[in-house]
């Protein structure tokens, strides 16, 4: 049996990342110009080859021409040269050792400007040959030797055709990479007919392949054969690709069980309608994998693509034949924690184990099934020892179920698993992992717009600058503080993080390259630590990538990396930073905050700025513009009442157009006390009339001494309705403002009246906004002989 741990299925993934491939000096392609701007990689082709051979591959997209690295998430693929380099295409020789991980894999490339989107390609055992057009009816049919993978497009209305010849008795797999390679919403049906046009087999989808279908049988007679390729609804185009796999291999559908012990050797049961169940035994790898796939090999042939499992710290308990009831529940023999495993395979068939628990100590079960592509729709129930339902859940993650469950005594428990359908097969697989509430750490960059998750993706830090990016850590089962780390940053490349608070899941990371800092990039692991009661615990960094999306906002196929790309890129003809405050920006209050911008000779455009981040209660506008050929410009913040008082790091992110493109850099990161208010105060609530002279009075609080004198403002009057400035010192109890009333001012009450006090410290103000809620009303003059309510209220 063949196993790698690279997966390639629609549902978040988890894909181990190896290495980087640095390209030889001497293939280092310089720009022709003296800037240029991030790369943008639209696809790879061919999409796939087979192992042990050479290919030359095809990058496509926009602003290539100062390649100067292709990147490689995985081992196995050798940059041998680059064959040719322009704006909108890099050719590549790529050497795939003999034993490289099959399935898929993740390339970038790195320019001396900046770092491509993840693209894929993938890795096969069969020789690759080119789909030959026409080929659109039997009678047109490509000639395909058998145990071969065809890479072909479908465009418009098209029907691909393929003849195989096969005699009576073998067996004939197909299966197609179509949607799976990341390239857009194909959704591929595959036909086999003879070649008088009888269907033999006819399939759209399939629980395996999501969107991609798979079909196997047995030659019922010696003869040619017809393989059909067409989008489903007559509907392709010219990025409907696929790779159609064609020969004797054994295509599974199902492997049992979902998952085994790291390290250990487990015997894997696969089943296939046109073989039946056939057993591969496997040492699994020492680390855990969310995902883990398993290449079927069957009479000396490997299966296109993996079936899934996990691979875990779990001892495996497996059903032990029918368990239709709980009096035919399989026992464990062990406490939890451990993984329960089974098939629904007979109708009216039930998932019945016994275990034994401690009393008080909590735990977790989670069903794997449609996670690991078995059609299983499941429904999880825990019963005490008498048969009480304790607690049950259907769909928690997806369509696989999770519940926690605390033992009120020391007894046996039960745990029952049905598909909610009622529905029952060979391939209706679960997996039920059974453990204590364990803490962990997801640490991601958040998605910088909506159904964006590649841009920005990674850290491109132009020499003699930084670039900024804000990191995301969620804890589960876990609080207190973290802290995030890099190791093995480039050359001349350094991280400024601040400890994040136990209350807050963001911050910014700010990466600063020096002058001198070599150009060139690594895959690097990006964690948060922190610690518990039981330790240590440490998260890594994930990135998922949605290379195909649905409508209203789905995700049609997913991969993930786990390393981030960290590289050093050219200098850029401008920086900037934050002025850092001297001052507080103090709840219900504003600062005006500085940023300053550096030009290189001749560098005028416009650099658009805006926040990485705003601190707890802290609001910012969305972006702000230093004028062409300016230097400067004001940053507006805003605290609300109930922003968090403590000293934050802070960062701005810049973008400016350059030779055509984009490029971001960042400020430092910089120092925001957010801090109690100087003073408050409440208004009192003034009735008057037009062309009248009135006095509103604002009661005062003292609240933390100040020097001087602050100027405070009578915000929110009506038109024609004025107040003078005035001023207050730490001592005083309370302000009056003169109103002036024009006798042609509005009548009515006017509820948003508040006060804007500016504070003197260190040279700089701190504004504050104040007694928010007053009230002013503005009676209707007495007419002549007209009784109108008084300014008491009387008549």
């Amino acid at each position: 049996m063949k196993q790698h741990p690279k997966p390639a299925i629609s549902e978040s993934v988890s894909i181990r990342v190896y290495l980087w491939l640095i390209l030889p000096l001497g293939f280092i392609c310089a720009s022709t110009r003296a800037l240029a701007t991030a790369p943008h990689l639209a696809s790879i082709m061919p999409a796939g080859a087979q192992r042990g051979t050479e290919v030359q591959l095809s990058f496509g997209g926009e602003r290539l021409e100062d390649t100067q690295e292709i990147i490689c998430h995985e081992r196995g693929l050798e940059v041998k040269q680059l064959d040719s380099v322009t704006n909108k295409v890099v050719k590549a020789t790529l050497k795939i050792a003999p034993d490289c991980a099959l399935g898929e894999h993740h390339l970038r490339l790195r320019t001396a400007t900046g770092i491509s989107e993840l693209r894929t390609f993938f890795v096969g055992t069969f020789p690759v040959v080119s789909e030959k057009e026409p080929n659109n009816s039997p009678a047109q049919a490509q000639k395909i030797e058998l145990n071969a993978t065809v890479a072909g497009v479908v465009a418009g209305e098209d029907v691909d055709s393929y003849s195989v010849h096969l005699k009576k008795g073998e067996l004939l797999s197909a299966e197609i990479q179509g949607i799976r390679l990341g390239r857009s919403a194909f959704d591929p049906r595959l036909t086999l007919m003879e070649t008088n046009g009888t269907v033999l087999a006819d399939v759209a989808d399939t629980w395996l392949g999501m969107q991609d279908p798979s079909l196997s049988l047995v030659a019922p007679h010696d003869g040619n054969f017809i393989v059909q390729v067409r989008e489903t609804t007559y509907a392709g185009n010219g990025d409907c690709h696929y790779l159609l796999h064609i020969g004797h291999f054994s295509r599974p559908t199902s492997v049992f069980p979902l998952g085994g012990k790291a390290g250990e050797k487990v015997a894997f049961r696969f089943f296939s309608e046109a073989t039946g169940e056939f057993e591969n035994v496997l040492k699994l790898p020492d680390a855990a994998e969310e995902r883990f796939g398993l290449f079927a090999e069957h009479e000396s042939l490997t299966a296109p693509t993996p079936n899934w499992i996990r691979v875990s710290d779990l001892t495996n308990v497996l059903a032990t034949g029918p368990t239709p009831d709980r009096e035919h529940a399989t026992a464990a023999s062990i406490e939890p924690p451990f993984a329960l495993n089974g098939i629904i395979s007979q109708k009216g068939e039930e998932g019945w184990f016994r275990f034994p628990a401690k009393k008080g100590v909590q735990f977790e079960l989670q069903v794997y099934a449609r996670q690991l592509r078995s059609p299983l729709d499941s429904v999880l129930e825990v019963f005490d020892s008498a048969g009480h339902s304790l607690a049950s859940n259907d769909d928690a993650a997806g369509a696989d179920s999770s519940l926690k469950f605390t033992p009120s005594e020391t007894t046996n428990y039960f745990v029952r698993i049905t598909d909610t359908l009622g529905r029952f097969g060979r391939d209706f697989c679960y997996r039920i992992e059974v453990r204590p509430p364990s803490s962990s750490i997801a640490v991601k960059i958040p998605e910088v717009s909506r159904n964006d998750t590649q841009s920005r993706q990674f850290i491109a830090v132009p020499r003699g600058n930084r670039f900024a990016t804000l990191i995301s850590a969620k804890r589960s089962n876990f609080g207190g503080e973290l802290r995030f780390d890099v190791p093995e940053l480039p050359n001349g490349v350094k991280l400024s993080a601040d400890v994040l608070e136990a209350n807050t899941d963001s911050e910014p990371l700010v990466f600063e390259a020096a002058a001198d800092a070599p150009i060139g990039g690594r895959l690097l692991d990006l964690t948060a630590t922190g610690t518990n009661a039981a330790g240590k615990v440490v998260g890594h960094f994930r990135q998922d990538v949605e290379l195909v999306q649905g409508p209203n906002n789905t995700s049609f196929y997913n991969t993930s990396v786990e390393k981030i790309c960290v590289a050093v890129t050219k200098e850029v003809p401008y920086s900037i930073r934050i002025v850092e405050p001297k001052v507080p920006l103090v709840k219900g209050g504003s600062m005006a905050l500085q940023i300053a911008a550096e030009r290189k000779p001749g560098f005028e455009e416009p650099i658009e700025v805006n926040m990485v981040w705003n601190p707890s209660g802290v609001s910012s506008q969305s972006e702000a513009t230093i004028p062409k050929g300016a230097t400067n410009v004001v940053y507006q913040l805003n605290a609300g009442d109930g922003a968090e008082t403590h000293t934050w790091k802070i960062a701005v992110l810049a973008h400016a157009a350059v030779d055509g493109g984009q490029v971001y850099v960042s400020s430092q990161l910089a120092t925001l006390e957010v801090a109690n208010p100087y003073l408050s105060g409440k208004a009192e609530t003034l009735a008057t009339h037009p062309g009248e002279s009135a006095k509103l009075t604002v009661n005062l609080q003292q609240l933390k001494p100040f020097d001087g004198k602050a100027k405070i403002r009578l915000m929110g009057l009506p038109e024609k309705i004025t107040a003078p400035e005035a001023e207050v010192s730490k001592d005083d109890q309370k302000v009056s403002f003169d109103l002036t009333m024009d006798p042609k001012c509005q009548t009515g009450s006017f509820k948003n009246l508040f006060c804007a006090v500016e504070v003197m410290a260190n040279g700089e103000k701190i504004p504050h906004n104040i007694a928010a809620g007053g009230i002013l009303r503005v009676l209707p003059v007495k007419a002549e002989g007209t009784k109108v309510a008084s300014v008491g209220g009387k008549k």
